[in-house]
């Protein structure tokens, strides 16, 4: 919003903005994987929190004296994105240090409920502070929450279990880091076909980066508060699948769910380019779309990270994350970028027609394997 509004950025200005968000931040994180396994993953979660609530009050900062401009916004993106991968990297990890294999799923659903809490009420009191006081210094707030999320951690009093560390890191043990990372993942074929999964989603999925927001406020015509709540709305979609994900996989099988909730939240989204150009329709149309389609997407999240943490070896989960990481920041940006040029080319409501296709090709990798997801509930 800060770009759009406040610099009349354009679809390709969006796209480069997603490339600052992510590919930095992918590639630090798949070199880091093998040093979080290594280290104190409390420690990282708190810097990485205290460094966004830094670079991101630089917005507001600059809005103020008037030198808000795309490359500072860029510049905050790229310290930012890494700081969020690293974040999310070692949060992988330190949960498996908190709670017993058995209680993982709930776990991730617990945490899932936690940030669709999070989403119902942020967006639309993002927007309603957009609306009141501009998007720049509505980030001021923004940055104000990571401190609080910094305190939090800082109250976890369970000691973590941490490989011993290397004496040496040179270029080769890198190297090697990255390799079993790859390694990992590659050759347990069940998640193998996550991996391949999530990253065809990620893909389709990352079209709408740069392009849904764009499209909600000028095609649409909706106003900043309103796409707050729009937005929030996915949060309700997020708890429901929260409560629903373990007794789903219980019922029917965690092959069945995986597929089932890409299929449904892939085909959910053919209603955001069928939204009229009416605010009050187009709400109703994004608001189910957010509810359903967000939470059949969320029940397979879940799920996914849950598979990880059990199939994958306890001391080799922060490089494997670090290689799902890189696929995201790879193919999130390329994805933003084509995504903006077609939306140029074609425009964004025949472009946004593409995000439905996602979900369909992405649970095709799970089809594959699917005898070997039969053995895992």
């Amino acid at each position: 919003m800060a770009a759009i509004l406040t610099i009349g950025a354009s679809a390709i200005d969006l796209g480069v903005l997603s490339v600052a968000l992510t590919l930095p931040g992918a590639l630090v994180a798949w070199l880091a994987g093998g040093w979080i396994d290594r280290h104190r993953r409390k420690a990282v979660l708190i810097a990485a929190d205290l460094v966004r609530a830094c670079v991101l009050l630089a917005i507001p900062a600059a809005a103020l004296t008037g030198h808000l401009s795309l490359p500072l916004l860029y510049g905050v993106a790229v310290v930012a994105g890494i700081c969020t991968v690293l974040f999310t990297v070692a949060d992988h990890v330190f949960l498996t240090h908190l709670v017993a294999p058995k209680r993982l799923l709930d776990a991730n659903a617990k945490r899932e409920a936690a940030d669709a809490v999070a989403e119902i009420t942020g967006p639309a009191l993002g927007g309603a502070l957009v609306a009141w006081l501009t998007a720049p210094i509505a980030i001021a707030f923004d940055a104000m929450t990571f401190v609080v999320s910094a305190l939090l951690i800082g109250t976890i009093r369970r000691p973590e279990r941490v490989a011993a560390p290397q004496t040496t890191r040179d270029i080769a043990s890198l190297i090697a880091d990255v390799r079993q990372g790859l390694r990992v993942v590659w050759r347990n074929r069940v998640v193998r076909a996550l991996f391949l999964s999530t990253a065809t989603l990620t893909l389709c999925f990352s079209f709408m980066a740069s392009l849904y927001t764009l499209y909600a406020l000028r095609e649409l015509g909706l106003t900043p508060a309103q796409l707050g709540v729009v937005i929030g709305c996915g949060g309700i979609g997020g708890l429901a699948a929260a409560m629903v994900a373990a007794p789903a996989v219980r019922r029917w099988g965690v092959g069945r769910v995986l597929v089932a909730s890409l299929l449904l939240g892939g085909a959910m989204q053919v209603l955001i380019p069928l939204a009229p150009p009416v605010p009050a329709i187009a709400m109703g149309f994004l608001i189910l779309q957010q509810i359903v389609g967000d939470g059949a997407l969320t029940v397979y999240m879940i799920n996914e990270a849950t598979l990880r943490q059990r199939l994958l070896p306890a001391d080799a989960l922060g490089r494997a994350a670090a290689t799902w990481s890189l696929a995201n920041g790879v193919l999130t940006p390329s994805g933003a970028l084509a995504g903006a040029l077609l939306a140029e080319l074609i425009g964004l409501r025949t472009t946004l027609w593409l995000l439905a296709v996602g979900g369909g090709v992405a649970a095709l990798w799970l089809i594959a394997a699917r005898r070997a997801l039969a053995g895992r509930g």
